[in-house]
């Protein structure tokens, strides 16, 4: 089944909760958020730096303990209802929103003093497969939700690469740990400067006073574990390994310097090379851009953005003709100071940074050269006030 994304209130979930469970006794409403990442593209699964931002679309649960020992979950998104014991996973062939929740309540019940069942009522305005990160959303929105209910003592990196082992072993994602970072630990007007390898990580304000983020979701929908997501990470890996043999003693490409790699290019078959390219110099772009932000030129920032996106379409081959068309519209119109892909590639959405007083003139102007040229319409999302993970709600 597809998915229909949409919003409800934190009440409106509450008496959604009720009409389907019975009442809403005992119940916490979780949410966590969806992000955009505006620089750092692929590094984060090689060990390297990324700097990305919460978002205002969130997925939230409604959640309680069940005194069986069975979960009973339903999605409204999807309009479908599991049940499933605990330390068991959804049966084989349910949707894939299933099988994260299934899987995230398998690693979470290692944490718990006792066997736990939940029900859970789930909604979420995400979209899904735009490359802004539903999965991440859903995966941290059900850790915070279990976090409150079962009394759960443990640090959010810890529910970051739970929900990063759950896209490994039950969705067959190899991702990074980005994603699920940023959604637990992002905060309001805030991007988050991360160094994946020792999630060691530093908040860098943004002046959303006057700079708009957008995001333009080109409607190209693409599934992460059947494209070539995972081939682009092998690749990195050949890449690695050859640099390993010459270079000596390397953990990952982070640790390759682009004076080294220069020097040990011709060495690398061609789609590595371009691949481990990109990973380098891409992690220097995510140190200069933090710079860029703090010495409040947003104007460089852009450029490191812009930059970002060509090392993404001939380095990494991970863009689209109707990413690149968004992106050569978008740095020609007054008020952009950068484009770029946002998310693992092969469709979703761009990341502009735009001057506030040129927000609305610049979403029409890609809207209607858009449909012009492609016959579809796009969806603008303007992120003025980026939202946190957490609680928003108890009933007793």
């Amino acid at each position: 089944m597809t998915s229909t994304e949409y919003a409800l209130t934190t009440n409106e979930l509450i008496t959604s909760f009720a009409e389907w469970a019975g009442d809403s006794a005992r119940i916490s409403v979780a949410q966590a958020p969806g992000r955009v990442n505006l620089v750092g593209e692929h590094t984060d699964y090689n060990d390297g730096f990324v700097l990305p931002m919460t978002i205002s679309r969130t997925v939230q649960v409604a959640a309680r303990l069940n005194e069986s020992r069975v979960h009973r979950i339903r999605s409204l998104n999807y309009g479908e209802d599991v049940s499933f014991a605990t330390g068991a996973m959804p049966r084989t062939g349910t949707s894939n929103w299933a099988t994260y929740v299934g899987g995230m309540l398998l690693e979470l019940r290692k944490l718990q003093e006792q066997d736990a069942a939940f029900e859970m009522l789930i909604v979420g305005d995400v979209p899904v497969g735009a490359g802004l990160s539903s999965s991440a959303a859903l995966e941290m929105a059900v850790a915070v939700a279990v976090e409150d209910l079962a009394q759960i003592d443990a640090p959010p990196e810890e529910f970051a690469r739970i929900g990063q082992k759950v896209e490994h072993d039950c969705i067959g994602v190899q991702c990074g740990i980005m994603d699920q970072i940023v959604s637990c630990i992002g905060r309001r007007g805030q991007a988050l400067f991360l160094d994946c390898r020792t999630l060691e990580y530093r908040n860098v304000t943004l002046p959303l006073d006057r700079l708009r983020v957008v995001i333009i979701d080109s409607g190209v929908r693409r599934s992460l574990a059947d494209s070539r997501y995972n081939e682009r990470r092998q690749e990195c890996e050949l890449a690695l390994g050859e640099l390993q043999r010459r270079r000596g003693r390397i953990a990952a490409l982070r640790d390759v310097s682009l004076r080294e790699f220069e020097h040990h290019a011709n060495c690398l078959p061609p789609r590595p090379k371009r691949r481990a390219q990109h990973v380098i110099e891409e992690n220097e772009r995510v140190q200069e851009a933090v710079r860029r932000i703090e010495d409040n030129d947003m104007v460089g920032f852009g450029q490191c953005m812009t930059r970002s996106h060509a090392s993404l379409r001939d380095l990494f081959e991970v863009s689209c003709s109707e990413i690149d068309f968004l992106v050569d519209e978008a740095i020609t119109t007054p008020g952009v100071l950068g484009a770029r892909i946002t998310g693992g590639g092969f469709g979703g959405c761009t990341v502009n940074l735009v001057e506030a007083p040129y927000v609305r003139h610049f979403c029409d102007r890609l809207a209607k050269r858009y449909t012009h040229a492609f016959g579809k319409e796009l969806q603008a999302l303007v992120v003025r006030d980026n939202l946190e993970a957490g609680i928003v709600a108890r009933v007793t």
